[in-house]
């Protein structure tokens, strides 16, 4: 059996794969057109993840009279794929800086709705609302548009203050739900629980991985034993701002083992409130067990929470299925395009190369 054989039989999409893909990308920012863009960058840097993250992208331009140009506030768009394929939008923001260096270079910088947040601090309380409603009075006059979001947890009495910026207390609050927040692609505000779902792209060894690690660490967090205040839970929703005597009614505990945690908070004045914010703690802690970085030729459809697989690794543990916490998109006229992904593994390794590969590196 040849080479090509062994390989085509292992890896079916390499066989249809082209020799060489040339990058391609689409750009728009101002008035010019995308074929000045094109004829005019040099470097494209994409970087996205999950909150309190502030998504960025920077284009270096070369600085000349026919070069197109952007000012601060213009809203645009970046797509990327290669020329055999299509292209597909991996950012979409406003720039928020512009800067011109003597060696003729511009450096253009655009953000997400993110950095709109994240220069945004309130004084702020909130009764009988749920974190989605909350949400949603955060955003209000920020101009941010929103793709999916869901209500969550029904606060008696939530108090956000100007100590932290409105995009760190949406993750503060995404956490207490025990839920994910992030931009889309499309520069749209999302809020919900994470489900691994079917993954967006698998990634083969010995086709499309130039490198992978995958480090495991001890818990950080055990068992979490959330405390709340107030009576809201056994006495009602008027009766949030009582002190209660015995606060039985307003623990919960999630996760087990050491080294355990306990967790007061003042927002917790119901029984579900606390058992919904010792979830949330459990499941970062866990996401955070088992971490690792994928260097992979360019992959736009990945994008902060998306989900995507690793398969045909020869060591089982680096197989399975990951959630993106943070993306790197990098496109220039050395390297080409190539994309490294910041993970949490949160699925089983697939298994499904080890021995057949084995085997093969005996053939050869």
């Amino acid at each position: 059996m040849g080479l090509s054989a062994i390989a085509s039989a292992l890896f079916p999409s390499a066989a249809s794969a082209p020799a060489v893909r040339r990058p391609a990308f689409d750009l728009q920012f101002g008035s010019a057109s995308a074929k000045d863009w094109r004829q005019s960058v040099l470097a494209i840097r994409i970087e996205s993840g999950l909150a309190p993250f502030v998504d960025q992208a920077e284009v270096v331009v070369t600085a000349t009279a026919h070069s197109p140009s952007a000012a601060v506030g213009d809203a645009g768009s970046i797509s990327l794929g290669y020329q055999d394929s299509s292209t597909d939008k991996v950012f979409t923001g406003k720039v928020i800086s512009v800067r011109r260096t003597l060696p003729g270079r511009t450096h253009i910088v655009a953000s997400t709705g993110a950095a709109k947040l994240a220069s945004m601090r309130l004084n702020r309380s909130y009764e009988q609302l749920s974190a989605g409603d909350i949400l949603n009075d955060l955003i209000g006059t920020s101009g941010v548009n929103t793709d999916s979001t869901e209500d969550g947890v029904k606060y008696s009495f939530y108090v956000v203050d100007d100590r932290r910026n409105v995009w760190q207390h949406i993750a503060l609050l995404a956490r207490k739900n025990d839920y994910l927040a992030w931009f889309s692609t499309e520069d749209k505000l999302n809020f919900k629980p994470f489900v691994a779902g079917q993954p967006v792209q698998t990634f083969n060894y010995g086709h499309d991985i130039l490198a992978l690690e995958l480090t495991e660490t001890l818990p950080v967090i055990g068992a979490v034993t959330s405390v709340g205040e107030g009576a809201a839970g056994s006495n009602g929703q008027d009766a949030w701002n009582w002190l209660a005597k015995d606060v039985s009614s307003l623990q919960a505990q999630s996760g087990a083992g050491d080294p355990a945690r306990l967790v007061s908070d003042g927002s917790l004045r119901s029984a579900d409130a606390a058992s919904k914010a010792a979830e949330g703690i459990v499941s970062a802690a866990k996401r955070a067990r088992v971490q690792g970085r994928i260097l992979v030729p360019g992959a736009q459809a990945i994008n902060a929470g998306s989900t995507f697989a690793i398969a045909q690794a020869p060591q089982d543990s680096l197989n399975g299925t990951s959630l993106a916490k943070r993306v790197v998109h990098r496109y220039d006229k050395g390297t080409g395009f190539v994309s490294a992904i910041f993970f949490s593994n949160v699925g089983a390794g697939a298994g499904a190369g080890g021995g057949l590969l084995a085997a093969v590196g005996a053939l050869l």
